[in-house]
């Protein structure tokens, strides 16, 4: 693009003076395909869009000082002429996308007029990172243009620019966003796969075993399948011509081998057009589970064409191998264990996968989830992964706006600060809106809703969650509370035993049981339990929170007026010696009915909430950006019949939600014979 266009050989250009200057980079998306098309009409396009860029330099005092191909240099003297400009130009070619890149830094001046430097070469690589349509611009930028153009850029995360070493901060402003691709659906040709035995009996075997599979893929919703009859016409040498023979976007291949009473059978996946393969995967089997096995092919086959089909809708979509497909899906069944571990290996993985996919979305939102959940078991560098999280999910959101987990990803990060439950709505809003079947965001949404007193609502969007996802084992774990705490407390805990036994070393699941248990006057089964409790978290029995747990136990077992009230003293001095220890304590004097020591407690919490999220125990870390849950469960009732209730919850800002939204807690009708919520609201 820094080329002049000009008669005669070029001349050596001596910089001779610096200044700052706000400078946009524009071209034609698209531009070298449409040439190729169309030489005559790709110059008048050309010719038009410098007559357009004219235009805009007089209306905001710009100049052009660089024209090469289809591409323009434009020089203004703020940050707010050269985004005008740039809106501009984007909105004049919106049959035809522009990409422009604006920035703000210091240039060097050239002889002939032209400028060189590192600010121009930021806003030429910005450019290239911009979708088609819209404009990408610094920081600088952002932050030095006029309130109502800095109100219209989104963030978009930190990137690292072409041929630059350090990462920076970007915004976009999609102006004419690129109609989105509507691809027919994709044709699959599941072919015969090959027998090892060269036998007739052998053949028919394999045939069954690749009509099963092709049945059972034949049912996933969107996908079309060719019959057997045309595809299994394609067998050795023939199979490289079926996909094209068949018009089939994909391809299924594999082998069967069968000895005795087990078998074997590898397949993989394949794109037509490039040859990619998208999955590959070997299994040995008892011969009684082949039918279980044509399913599990099938679901396999179907995650990877979910990945793969959604990302190459996208305008730029990614070049994804096998090996990166593969290291996706196992970091995404990684962060269902829950285990710092795993999501540390998920979170390590992901950042792998986007370094050398930075185009792939669906690995940015993954990264923003995988940071988040190592942000909650975390108690160090904390505010380093917030920006981390923030940046993934942005740059998620930047790649296809249409992708709901980044928005909850910043709903939870925004729960790191109380008073804006309103922009966390909105952002849960706008996730559920692009994808309402998302377990872990429906998970996520009734963990808001509960944290803002709407607790049915809350709990019932948590029963979708572990509807759609019943092996999750958190989903199980709180799925199973809500049920014994509002609807079946032997349901519960059945739930709870189920996932017990799928996951005995998740420490969600063993919390929940430990929590019910004991306060159903089990007692047994919670002494049973406290063991397993070391062994899954180091130091567990040196915390406040178990202690209290332990003491509250002793007291329901053998419970004495004394001990009853030194109990309550006791609690407030733990709470102040281990700060972090606050809120489960306040949780336990509420259960216990002291009422005012809770009440201040939870306040005394709730200011130093950053204190309780350090230290936390592992348990309870799901809890973290909803801590105001806590004031609405079963075991706090006691605290909302108190009018003092009102005040804590004013405190954090959820009596003004209410008031702005109407979106009123479940508790203003279960206080009614105490007092009335609503009038002290008011008067709050």
């Amino acid at each position: 693009m820094h080329d002049m266009l000009g008669p005669g050989p070029a001349m050596p250009v001596v910089p001779q003076s610096r200044k700052l200057a706000a400078i946009v980079s524009a071209d034609i998306a698209g531009y070298s395909a449409l040439a190729e098309r169309d030489q005559e009409g790709a110059a008048a396009l050309v010719s038009r869009l410098r007559e357009s860029a004219r235009s805009a330099c007089t209306l905001h005092s710009g100049r052009i000082f660089n024209t090469a191909g289809d591409g323009l240099m434009l020089e203004f003297a703020s940050a707010s002429d050269a985004l005008r400009a740039a809106i501009l130009l984007c909105e004049a070619e919106r049959e035809t996308p522009m990409r422009v890149g604006v920035h703000l830094g210091e240039v060097m001046v050239a002889e002939n007029g032209d400028l060189l430097g590192h600010g121009v070469n930021i806003a030429a690589r910005l450019q290239g990172e911009a979708n088609a349509g819209g404009i990408l611009c610094s920081q600088m930028v952002r932050d030095t243009v006029s309130p109502e153009l800095s109100a219209r850029l989104s963030a978009r995360g930190k990137i690292r620019l072409a041929k630059m070493r350090e990462t920076m901060a970007v915004f976009a402003l999609d102006v004419a966003p690129p109609k989105p691709k509507t691809p027919a659906p994709p044709v699959i040709a599941v072919l015969a796969f090959d027998n090892m035995a060269r036998d007739r009996a052998a053949r028919f075997f394999s045939d069954g075993v690749s009509e099963e599979v092709l049945y059972a893929i034949s049912r996933i919703p969107g996908l079309k399948v060719i019959g057997s009859t045309s595809s299994f016409a394609f067998r050795g040498r023939d199979k490289q011509k079926a996909a094209k023979a068949l018009s089939a976007t994909h391809v299924l291949d594999g082998s069967v081998h069968r000895s005795e009473d087990r078998i074997r059978v590898t397949a993989q996946l394949a794109d037509a057009e490039s040859g990619v393969v998208l999955w590959s995967e070997r299994y040995v089997r008892p011969i009684a589970d082949a039918f279980t096995l044509q399913e599990e092919i099938a679901g396999e086959v179907a995650r990877a064409l979910e990945v793969a089909l959604v990302e190459a809708r996208r305008a730029r979509a990614p070049k994804l191998s096998a090996a990166q497909l593969d290291a996706y899906l196992k970091a995404r069944e990684q962060l269902k264990s829950g285990t710092p571990a795993d999501n540390a290996a998920a979170a390590a993985a992901l950042a792998g996968i986007v370094r050398e996919s930075p185009d792939f979305a669906r690995a940015w939102a993954a990264l923003a989830t995988a940071t988040l959940e190592v942000l909650r078991l975390t108690r160090t560098d904390r505010a380093k992964l917030v920006e981390e999280t923030r940046d993934a999910a942005e740059r998620a959101i930047g790649i296809d706006a249409g992708l709901g987990e980044p928005y909850a990803v910043l709903a939870c990060i925004e729960g790191q600060f109380f008073d804006r439950w309103r922009e966390r709505e909105a952002l849960f809003e706008r996730a559920l809106a692009a994808e309402a079947n998302n377990p872990l965001l429906l998970f996520r949404h009734g963990q808001f809703l509960v944290s803002t007193g709407r607790v049915e609502a809350g709990y019932a969007q948590q029963a979708r969650a572990f509807e759609l996802d019943p092996l999750d084992p958190m989903f199980a774990a709180f799925h199973a509370y809500n049920v014994w705490s509002r609807r079946d407390k032997a349901e519960g805990r059945r739930i709870l035993e189920e996932a017990a036994a799928r996951f005995p070393d998740n420490v969600f699941v063993w919390f929940m049981r430990l929590n019910t248990a004991a306060l159903d006057g089990d007692f047994a089964m919670a002494e049973r339990l406290r063991p397993e409790g070391a062994r899954l978290i180091p130091n567990l029995h040196e915390s406040a929170s178990y202690k209290a747990g332990e003491r509250m136990q002793q007291l329901m077992m053998a419970p004495t007026p004394e001990a009853y009230m030194k109990l309550g003293e006791d609690f407030a001095a733990m709470a102040e010696a281990e700060p972090s220890a606050a809120l489960d304590l306040a949780t336990a004097l509420s259960v216990l009915g002291f009422i005012q020591p809770a009440l201040t407690l939870f306040e005394d919490a709730l200011d130093n909430v950053d204190a309780w999220r350090a230290g936390a125990l592992e348990t309870t870390r799901p809890h973290i950006g909803y801590e105001s849950a806590l004031l609405f469960i079963g075991e706090t009732r006691s605290l909302r019949m108190d009018r003092g209730f009102v005040k804590l919850c004013a405190r954090i800002g959820l009596v003004r939600y209410w008031r702005e939204t109407g979106h009123w807690p479940d508790c203003a009708t279960e206080v009614a014979p105490a007092y009335d919520f609503k009038s002290v609201c008011g008067a709050a």
